[in-house]
């Protein structure tokens, strides 16, 4: 599978909270949405560091796009997290973990388990 395969899929099975997602596409459909968030939020720090006045026209456009990119990754990065606990043999309400502190290194550790296969 490759990176792109993995994007693509990331968004077709946008409302699959039910199926399995195996490390290799987690990681491929976390990478690129990653990378665009980073060059989304540099351009937006550029914007609001580097012109004169502080808010311009280019700021509330880096504003509305990163808003918007945000929004449209929300339900699929859900489903994605969903997949990828019940592929490891968890509920896939685990993701309620990262509000609790230091919940995120939890998280992690799931995230990068391998497939339980004894577990039903």
């Amino acid at each position: 599978m490759t990176m792109f395969m993995a994007f693509k899929l990331f968004f077709v099975r946008a409302f699959d909270f039910k199926g399995r997602s195996s490390r290799k596409e987690f990681w491929l459909g976390v990478l690129p949405n990653a990378i665009i968030m980073l060059l989304l939020i540099g351009l937006l720090l550029i914007s609001l560091l580097c012109f004169s006045p502080t808010i311009n026209v280019f700021s509330i456009i880096m504003l509305i796009v990163f808003g918007i990119f945000c929004l449209i990754e929300l339900v699929p990065s859900i489903s994605l997290i969903f997949r990828r606990m019940h592929d490891i043999g968890k509920s896939g309400w685990n993701i309620l973990v990262l509000f609790i502190p230091f919940g995120f290194f939890y998280y992690l550790y799931l995230v990068t388990r391998r497939r339980d296969y004894f577990r039903k």
